[in-house]
């Protein structure tokens, strides 16, 4: 079986990768969906027993990358902004609290924050990662659960590759509107 992780990168993008954690965790979120793609294409069926195993690790990877995405989103404003906000209470709301009180900043994060709520990509990556922490993602149930929460038949790959692409924009506005997250 034969993935499409990279070995070998240029020795700038790795560089890169250890000064910028966003774009490495965006990076891996990449490599993620790119073995999604190829088990889906290759065998058709998520379902296959070949390569369940492996679906399914790289289903979990992608999700724990996304949301350590957004972790190390909060880990730098933290830092950059000087909130002092402890490490282990790291949160979307206390960041965005802290933004307020502290910074003239306080509407930086309003677009994770909407996109945080009940119903939305981000959200509904959260309550994946919480039900994978007891099931597999990888089920009728699965299924069932992410069409209840997106409302449509979106499959588990598109609806991936569409999170990734709000994750993206996201941080890319973010960036754009606060130069110290250059």
């Amino acid at each position: 079986m034969s993935l499409f992780y990279h070995s070998a990168l240029p020795v700038e993008d790795f560089s890169k990768f250890q000064t910028d954690r966003i774009i490495f965790k965006l990076y891996s979120c990449q490599l993620h969906l790119k073995n999604l793609k190829y088990f889906e294409s290759k065998y058709k069926d998520l379902f296959s027993s070949d390569v369940r195993t492996s679906i399914e690790i790289e289903i979990e990877s992608f999700i724990s990358q996304m949301i350590g995405t957004v972790d190390s989103l909060l880990f730098k404003i933290n830092t950059k902004f000087r909130l002092s906000i402890p490490a282990d209470s790291i949160e979307i709301d206390k960041v965005q609290s802290a933004l307020s009180s502290e910074t003239k900043s306080f509407d930086l994060l309003n677009d994770l924050d909407e996109a945080n709520r009940e119903g939305n990509w981000y959200w509904i990556i959260r309550q994946l990662r919480n039900y994978s922490l007891d099931n597999s993602l990888i089920s009728q149930d699965a299924f069932e659960l992410l069409a209840n929460y997106t409302k449509t038949n979106t499959k588990l790959i598109p609806y991936f590759e569409q999170s990734l692409n709000h994750l993206e924009k996201l941080i890319e506005n973010i960036r754009i509107r606060e130069p110290l997250l250059q």
